[in-house]
């Protein structure tokens, strides 16, 4: 078994574990850090487009009135109090400045409008990376500064256990080739994303878990939770899913954008449940987080329906309808294109999707209720009910607006898109204080233990709030405050 020794060690290398290895970089401070995969990174390097801050330099030029007071009452009210009011308030208090430590790191960013149609009007408080792809490429570069500085990064190589006696002494990590490691230490930060995935543990919490669409950090196995729970830190709280948009596949999905379907899929057209009814204003497909909790609310899945008819409108023409993720693929700067089509490969990419089951084609809707295993009766009715909506401009039940009731369905074949709820991760795990130190049922901390990002509870009360960029913006302010504090503690 080999062994190593150092100040501290942080387990994972994304947004909080990145943001953790700068601190302790920064003030000399020795550390070893432990990434699972095989290149340095998680979900807020591959997947994350911004961060939410408050009181930035950026925010001050632009005369930004949106502050803590602000930020602190509405994510307060948005949980309902249940809340670690000291923890958010330290994280919305350290946001400002943690936009300047981004442009330290390399990823500098940009105060913009929400990448989201239904936020265009929030306050300016959503920090855009300024390049997706530069951002990547200056991530992989800092692992060079810290080895540079004397300091470890180990690859493929995972947390497993610790050993503790009155105070941590060593962690116990493994390669991918199964080789044991002993890590001499006196702290550990654990920054290694959640549960997301381990399908055991997301069973346990979500009825609907063999629904979800896995666009997060697959992983993320929920070990940082699981050696704090041992230790004694208290694990109790609702299950905080992060819900972020719908797709039918790992295959179809907003990442990709090489499929048609994943086009239509973003549009607020006709969608029912599992029982074919309706049971969402559609338009929240411009509100990632809800359009998410959305699905999440009937049992994960949901589908899409359309007729040949609104297949051929799209193929030859220009819809007035806005694709939820094309603000989201525009650099800084960027205008985005507000409507959709030509699709020109549309009927060839459903005709490729009904292939691999992603979607359902019938000749009626009599046999569109039959493979999908709908009630004939609910699907007639809910169908004729959306008709009747569309052609009356009026959606009397759940409100939808005019502008967006476009689109029959009556002509088949018709179509039925599965749209499943995609997550990016998981937001609950641990209870810590407000210096990211787990704590027990007592509210007594942990010592030399740091939890932080997606493992730690605390900012959310059920659900991921749509306030954009918040989970990147915590994951990299808990990093940095867990490293403080470690290097406080060892002095």
């Amino acid at each position: 078994m080999d062994s190593f020794s150092t100040k501290v060690v942080v387990v994972g290398s994304g947004s909080s574990g990145i943001s953790a290895c700068f601190e302790l970089y920064q003030r000399k401070v020795p550390f070893i850090l432990l990434e699972k995969g095989d290149k340095v990174g998680g979900a807020g390097k591959f997947g994350a487009h911004g961060v939410f801050a408050i009181n930035s330099q950026e925010q001050n030029k632009r005369h930004v009135k949106y502050g803590y007071r602000d930020a602190f009452n509405g994510l307060t009210n948005y949980n309902h109090y249940f809340v670690n009011g000291e923890l958010l308030s330290r994280f919305l208090q350290k946001s400002g400045a943690n936009i300047d430590r981004l442009s330290e790191m390399g990823l500098p960013v940009t105060v913009e409008q929400s990448e989201q149609k239904a936020h265009l009007d929030d306050p300016l408080v959503y920090h855009k990376f300024n390049n997706f792809n530069e951002k990547m490429a200056n991530w992989d570069k800092l692992p060079a500064l810290f080895t540079a500085a004397g300091n470890k990064v180990l690859l493929e190589t995972a947390a497993v256990d610790v050993e503790y006696d009155n105070g941590l002494t060593a962690v116990i990590a493994q390669t991918k080739g199964g080789q044991k490691i002993t890590i001499k230490t006196e702290k550990v930060i654990f920054a290694d994303g959640g549960y997301c995935g381990n399908q055991t543990m997301l069973e346990q919490k979500y009825p609907d878990a063999t629904e979800f669409l896995n666009l997060g950090e697959r992983k993320s196995d929920g070990t940082g939770i699981r050696i704090a729970q041992a230790l004694g830190a208290d694990t109790r709280h609702n299950p905080v899913l992060f819900a972020h948009g719908c797709a039918p596949s790992r295959t179809i999905n907003p990442m990709r954008r090489e499929s048609s379907v994943e086009a239509l899929t973003n549009l607020p057209l006709l969608w029912l449940d599992q029982t074919a009814n309706r049971f969402v204003n559609e338009d929240v497909v411009y509100d990632f987080a809800m359009w998410g909790n959305a699905a999440h609310n009937v049992n994960g899945k949901y589908y899409v329906i359309v007729d040949q008819a609104t297949i051929d409108t799209f193929k030859k023409t220009t819809v007035g309808l806005e694709d939820t993720f094309e603000r989201q693929f525009c650099d800084v700067g960027q205008t985005p294109k507000t409507t959709v089509g030509p699709l020109p490969n549309i009927q060839q990419d459903f005709d490729n999707a009904v292939k691999t089951g992603e979607v359902v084609k019938a000749g009626t809707l009599e046999e569109l209720a039959q493979k999908l295993g709908l009630p004939q009766q609910a699907l007639d009715k809910s169908i004729a009910k959306y008709n009747d909506a569309v052609e009356q401009k009026q959606d009397k039940t759940f409100l939808k607006p005019a502008a967006e009731l476009l689109f029959t369905v009556t002509q088949g074949p018709f179509y039925a898109i599965c749209e499943h709820c995609a997550i990016l991760g998981t937001l609950d795990g641990v209870n810590v204080d407000r210096n990211c130190q787990p704590v027990r049922e007592d509210g007594s901390p942990i010592r030399d233990i740091y939890v932080v990002g997606n493992n730690a509870n605390g900012l959310y009360s059920d659900g991921y709030p749509s306030y954009e960029g918040i989970a990147n913006g915590f994951a990299f302010v808990s990093g940095w405050i867990a490293a403080q504090e470690a290097i406080k503690s060892l002095n």
